[in-house]
């Protein structure tokens, strides 16, 4: 049930994060599994295997793939976007956001323009968004507990962001 909400929630998101600021559909060079792998999320995550991926089914050429873990606890998601604008203007994706409703704030020091978005309190856990070039990745983690605050995951997920920066600048 969370993999339709993850990845219902993350597909509207990214949409209305650039809003005719999206380039025509290109070929990946890459998907979301191998923009965070397995043993990245292991080491980055305090030695916790998320177990196999499970890829998104998409259509070759869409614009974005998606990865979910889901066989352990925190469940994650990985969506990465191909087609946004290079141009995009710094902060806009967060304004968005934070018009629509979400508890946002910006993350300085990932990529062109990151922010972190938190889940409601009755669902721990949050979101961060890194652009670098035309990319835009989006990582999900639950919180570890269901006693956790939503801002807990956000160390590890700037940490997992920080591990896709450079294999996003290396494809272009």
């Amino acid at each position: 049930m969370w993999k339709k909400a993850a990845l219902r929630s993350a597909i509207a998101t990214a949409c209305a994060c650039a809003p005719g600021g999206v380039l025509s559909a290109q070929s990946p060079a890459m998907d979301a599994c191998s923009a965070l792998t397995r043993d990245e999320i292991k080491a980055l995550s305090g030695n916790r295997d998320p177990g196999a991926p499970s890829p998104g089914s998409f259509k070759p050429g869409d614009p974005v793939t998606t990865c979910y873990w889901q066989q352990t606890s925190p469940k994650s998601s990985v969506n990465l976007w191909s087609n946004v604008s290079p141009k995009e203007p710094k902060g806009l994706a967060l304004k968005q956001m934070v018009a629509r409703g979400k508890k946002a704030r910006p993350v300085p020091g990932l990529g062109d323009d990151a922010f972190f978005v938190e889940e409601p309190s009755e669902h721990p856990g949050g979101t961060i968004y890194v652009r670098v070039g035309h990319w835009r990745v989006v990582i999900y983690r639950e919180a570890d507990t269901p006693l956790s605050k939503s801002e807990s995951v956000l160390p590890t997920l700037t940490a997992l962001a920080k591990a896709t920066v450079p294999k996003l600048q290396k494809a272009g």
